[in-house]
């Protein structure tokens, strides 16, 4: 697997974006019902299935923290882009 040079902003992205995806898988385990809205193209809509979001929230984490071993992926891609 091919290593990627990060940058020290790429770190601190990568650093912040775990910790706030940590921070609300955590706030959504601890909810007994929780109720996620997300805003799509100015419409608000309710997301059902926690299990999901976490996995999403999971997934998220393993790419920021594959960004900070200097690892290819998505995350990476993505910070690139914008």
């Amino acid at each position: 697997m091919r290593k990627v040079r990060i940058n020290k902003q790429l770190k601190c992205d990568a650093t912040y974006h775990i910790d706030e995806c940590m921070e609300f898988r955590e706030q959504i385990i601890k909810e007994i019902k929780p109720l996620i809205m997300a805003n799509v193209n100015g419409f608000q809509i309710g997301l059902c299935d926690n299990d999901k979001f976490i996995e999403l929230l999971n997934n998220e984490i393993k790419q920021a923290e594959l960004c900070l071993d200097g690892k290819p992926n998505k995350f990476i891609d993505f910070m690139l882009c914008t």
